[in-house]
């Protein structure tokens, strides 16, 4: 522990004496070369700053702290303002410079891509789904040759998040997209309800930013029946879904198998 003078032994000292303090007792230390002086006008205190070790910064802070009193106790003395003291602190102390230093660092992607499979697809009504126009998915049923038309399904597979859903679950996300192009299904809010559409992407990667959780959707099945739904992972409730009437627009709905058909079988790979 530091050896801490009292009042009494600091005011009976001067700047010029050659004793020093200091860890555990009052030592005599060579006297230490002199660097400048500070007046403050109109104050009437004067202090010597010396160049030397940091063990002498205790030294100068007390012998401040005496001036300051022995000039209060005087009957005649100038009120000592905030901002006298502040400029000897200035000129005695050493400005401390900070560096700011910029990190950055990479979070957990939102869903973490595996792999891809694909799948036909058929709703329960045995409807396919059929590519029509550029963008334009429809289900309607196919015999004979034009069963070539149907589209299968590019399966993109992901690690979910939290425990929001895990393969043994039966609650996995993932993205559909049309096998043979760069087309995948997206759930995004169009007026006063979500919609389901086709973009052009490449989503087999890593999803690390929500705006793109529009092309996730929950795969979930029902092993029993053999049978699964998506269900949008942007708007939670939502189910792609076909129309009981055939070549109709693949949509999506919030109210699954009562106006419409949203529960699918899966084939092949």
């Amino acid at each position: 522990m530091a050896f801490v003078p009292d009042l009494d032994t600091l005011e009976s000292s001067s700047l010029n004496e050659e004793t020093l303090y200091g860890r555990n007792c009052l030592c005599p230390q060579k006297k230490p070369r002199l660097a400048l002086e500070v007046t403050s006008p109109g104050v009437g205190i004067q202090v010597t700053v010396t160049k030397g070790h940091l063990s002498r910064t205790f030294r100068q802070a007390a012998i401040l702290v005496v001036a300051v009193t022995k000039l209060l106790k005087q009957p005649s003395h100038k009120d000592f303002a905030d901002s006298d003291l502040g400029s000897f602190l200035d000129d005695i102390f050493e400005p401390v410079s900070f560096q700011r230093i910029k990190g950055s660092y990479t979070g957990a992607p939102v869903f973490r891509y595996t792999r891809s499979q694909s799948f036909d697809i058929l709703d329960i009504d045995h409807k396919c789904f059929v590519l029509e126009s550029p963008t334009q998915l429809v289900a309607l049923h196919l015999q004979g040759p034009s069963a070539g038309r149907k589209v299968k399904l590019n399966i993109a597979l992901y690690r979910p998040r939290s425990s929001q859903g895990s393969p043994g679950s039966g609650r996995v996300p993932v993205a559909l997209g049309i096998k043979g192009y760069q087309l995948y299904m997206s759930c995004v809010m169009s007026g006063t309800q979500p919609v389901l559409q086709l973009e052009e992407a490449d989503v087999r990667r890593d999803i690390e930013s929500v705006e793109l959780t529009r092309f996730i959707f929950y795969r979930l099945d029902s092993p029993a029946e053999g049978t699964t739904r998506f269900e949008s992972a942007a708007f939670p409730g939502w189910f792609i879904c076909t129309s009981l009437q055939p070549r109709q627009p693949v949509g999506i709905t919030n109210t699954p198998d009562q106006v419409n058909i949203a529960t699918y079988e899966l084939s092949g790979r």
